[in-house]
């Protein structure tokens, strides 16, 4: 029993020391940034026509990746977690969280009205998006869960498993959105913003399509403090840490070692965590901040929740 509690608290300290080191990296960077301004080396935030928009990105990327290199290492390591159970989280987010999510979608825009509705009302889509993929995680999660409870029970393939989910939200709902802003800022720097528009109206793009393409995603890259970009890194660290433990939850719940209504509020604190930093003003570093903090403390409340009341009544093939 006591090699048990040990483990559990290894775990929970695991996730700490994830967020002790977002923590440590969020306010370095804010104290680098701020560093710059005094200095004059940031001339503008909102004009990228210097490197340190494009650093942003890549200190960004690698606050992301280094998180899941030392997860991945420390699981394996510490708790022998195995591929399979990885490559399962990744695969079953893939097809019910992505595709489930964006047929759903799909199928809904079909319908005149709502299709209008999302064109003049992107809150809407980003509103019913995101409980659709809610819901579609939640999919995720039992499906990976039920496949494993045969077979691989370890703590470590527990982990694994929430980590290949958590792999499959980064790279999809992240790191191509991500991916996409970081182009269009070093095609920025290097040309400027002239150059770069005259470009898309000469490869033959309509003039609706640039002036879309402006409005959704280069004005945001322009006019956003540079801040937002790292943040939005950090939530990303904090979705990581937020998959796992809701996937440990689940596991409980498919085992019958947890009231199966968890399994629903996982669902919802899936929802209620990923909207908190999606509908943000993009140009508001106060509303970025304010609504930074809340998911913060909204997947730190629900980690120490599991933590006294959930993680204790599940038990591994290695206890």
């Amino acid at each position: 029993r006591e090699q048990v509690t040990a483990n559990r608290n290894d775990m929970f300290k695991l996730l700490l020391g994830i967020f002790h080191f977002l923590f440590s990296q969020c306010a370095a960077k804010i104290g680098i940034i701020k560093e710059k301004e005094k200095e004059g080396t940031l001339k503008s935030i909102k004009v990228p026509s210097s490197i340190e928009i494009v650093y942003v990105f890549m200190s960004s990327a690698i606050l992301v990746i280094s998180v899941l290199i030392v997860l991945l290492v420390l699981v394996i390591k510490r708790w022998k977690g195995r591929f399979i159970p990885l490559a399962l989280g990744v695969l079953s987010y893939v097809v019910f969280g992505f595709m489930f999510s964006q047929l759903l979608m799909s199928v809904l825009s079909l319908i005149p009205n709502v299709d209008q509705s999302f064109t003049y009302n992107t809150n809407a889509y980003v509103v019913i998006y995101n409980i659709l993929l809610a819901a579609g995680f939640g999919i995720a999660r039992w499906f990976t869960a039920k496949m494993m409870t045969d077979r691989y029970n370890r703590t470590g393939d527990v982990l694994m498993a929430g980590t290949g989910l958590a792999i499959g939200d980064t790279v999809i709902t992240y790191a191509l959105s991500m991916f996409t802003f970081f182009v269009y800022a070093q095609a920025i720097s290097a040309n400027g913003l002239e150059k770069f528009i005259s470009d898309m109206f000469n490869s033959g793009m309509a003039e609706s399509d640039v002036i879309t393409l402006y409005t959704s995603n280069v004005s945001q890259l322009i006019d956003s403090p540079a801040i937002l970009w790292f943040l939005m890194a950090v939530s990303a660290v904090l979705d990581i840490a937020l998959n796992i433990m809701l996937f440990m939850v689940v596991y409980g719940v498919v085992k019958k070692q947890v009231n199966y209504m968890y399994a629903y509020y996982a669902i919802i604190a899936q929802f209620v965590s990923n909207i908190m930093f999606q509908l943000y003003n993009a140009f508001s570093l106060t509303n970025i901040i304010v609504l930074f903090i809340v998911k913060l403390v909204i997947v730190g409340g629900i980690a120490l929740f599991i933590k006294q009341f959930i993680m204790k009544e599940i038990k591994y093939s290695n206890d």
